[in-house]
């Protein structure tokens, strides 16, 4: 763990990732990136890189968390918490007024690792 053997999935296109999501079963690595204003993905080889969402006026994503087909995110510029449905392309606020939300996480006794539910 001395970093030695790793590998760059991304170098370039980035400037305040604040936040990572992994969906091991798909194999992909999402994060959310404030001063581009948007949430990207790549799979674990460095391949097939692409937006997935593009934000607008005074959105400053923070947090992120994955779960099934849903991305949440936490977001300084609006204070509250989002949910976007990677399915329907739909977009709702879960809870608005919250100061600077921070990091996010979601826990589920359905979520397995190695084939084992943790």
């Amino acid at each position: 763990m001395d970093g030695s053997g790793r590998t760059i999935l991304v170098g370039s296109g980035l400037k305040w990732v604040n936040s990572l999501a992994m969906d091991s079963q798909n194999r992909l690595l999402y994060w959310c990136d404030a001063y581009f204003r948007k949430i990207e993905r790549i799979d674990l080889q460095g391949n097939n890189r692409m937006v997935v969402k593009i934000f607008i006026d005074s959105y400053h994503p923070f947090g992120l968390a994955l779960d099934s087909d849903a991305l949440y995110w936490s977001d300084w510029g609006t204070k509250s918490v989002h949910k976007y449905n990677m399915t329907s392309s739909v977009t709702q606020v879960l809870i608005a007024g919250m100061g600077r939300p921070m990091e996010l996480h979601i826990y589920s006794s359905m979520e397995t690792l190695n084939g084992m539910y943790v």
